[in-house]
C-alpha cells in the first residue's frame, strides 16, 4: 500500500511493501523536485545527497531495455533504462512513464518503462536479469510500480496499441478501444508482465500523473507541454 511521508520536510510517496530495513525507497513529488532537464533544482539534489549521505547513480533513459549494474564512484549511466544496486543509492526520473522498483535478497533495481520500453517487455527483462545474475526466485521479488499516466488519460495510435497488446496474455484488462480511439494503461500492462514472470508481491501506485489528485502531486510530460521537470524514484541500500 502506498502512503505519504516526509523527507527533509517535504512530502514524498512510499510503499509499505518494501521494508526500510531492506531498502529505502521513496518517490519525490512536486514539493521536492530533484531532477529537471533544464536544471534549476540543484539545491534540492544537493540537500537530498546530504540527507542520504550518498550521491545516487542516475540513468539517462533512451526508452530501451539496457540495464547496468551500479559501480562504486560511478554516478552517470548513459543510454540506460535499468539500474541494479547492491550498495549505495540510485534514482530514476519520470513524467508519465512507469518507474518500476524491484527488490530481493539485498539487491535493488530501478527500471524505466515508457510505451517503447513496455512494448519491449522491460518488466520481464528486469525480472529475468535478477534471476540470471543473482539466482533470485521470481516469487521472492518485491515489485513497486510508481506513479504514471493512467489508462483513461493515455491515448495512443493503433500501432502502439497493437504493439503493447502483444506483450501480455490478458490484454483486455489493460486496453480500451472506444469510438475509434485507443487507450492503454501502462501500469496495468507492466503489472501483468511481472505476474507472467512469476512475481507475486506487487504494489501498484493508484495515482495518475495526468488526472485526479495525482496531477497536483507529480509531473506529466504529455499534459504539461513537455515539462522539463520530473518526479524521481530514489532507492538506497
Amino acid at each position: 500500500m502506498f502512503y505519504f511521508d516526509t523527507f527533509l520536510g517535504h512530502r514524498v510517496l512510499k510503499s509499505d511493501l518494501i521494508n526500510e530495513s531492506e531498502m529505502k525507497l521513496f518517490f519525490t513529488t512536486r514539493d521536492f523536485c530533484v531532477y529537471s532537464k533544464t536544471g534549476g533544482v540543484s539545491q534540492n539534489f544537493e540537500k537530498m545527497c546530504e540527507a542520504l549521505k550518498s550521491v545516487p547513480a542516475i540513468n539517462r533513459a533512451v526508452h530501451g531495455t539496457h540495464i547496468e549494474n551500479v559501480e562504486p564512484l560511478k554516478y552517470d549511466y548513459e543510454k540506460t533504462d535499468g539500474l541494479i544496486l547492491e550498495k549505495g543509492a540510485a534514482m530514476m526520473s519520470c513524467a508519465d512513464c512507469v518507474p518500476i522498483v524491484l527488490y530481493a535478497g539485498g539487491v535493488g533495481m530501478l527500471s524505466h518503462a515508457g510505451w517503447r520500453g513496455t512494448a519491449q517487455n522491460m518488466a520481464k527483462i528486469s525480472v529475468q536479469r535478477l534471476i540470471d545474475d543473482y539466482h533470485i526466485k521470481a516469487q521472492d521479488i518485491k515489485a513497486v510500480i510508481g506513479p504514471a499516466i493512467c489508462g483513461r488519460c493515455y491515448e495512443v495510435g493503433s500501432d502502439v496499441f497493437e504493439a503493447l497488446k502483444k506483450t501480455v496474455l490478458r490484454h483486455e484488462l489493460c486496453f480500451l478501444q472506444k469510438d475509434g480511439h485507443f487507450y492503454v494503461d501502462l501500469k496495468k500492462i507492466n503489472e501483468a508482465q511481472l505476474k507472467e514472470k512469476g512475481v507475486e508481491q506487487i504494489d501498484v501506485c493508484p495515482y495518475c500523473t495526468a488526472c485526479g489528485e495525482g496531477k497536483n502531486l507529480f509531473f506529466s510530460y504529455r499534459y504539461e507541454n513537455a515539462t522539463p521537470f520530473r518526479h524521481s524514484a530514489v532507492i538506497q541500500i
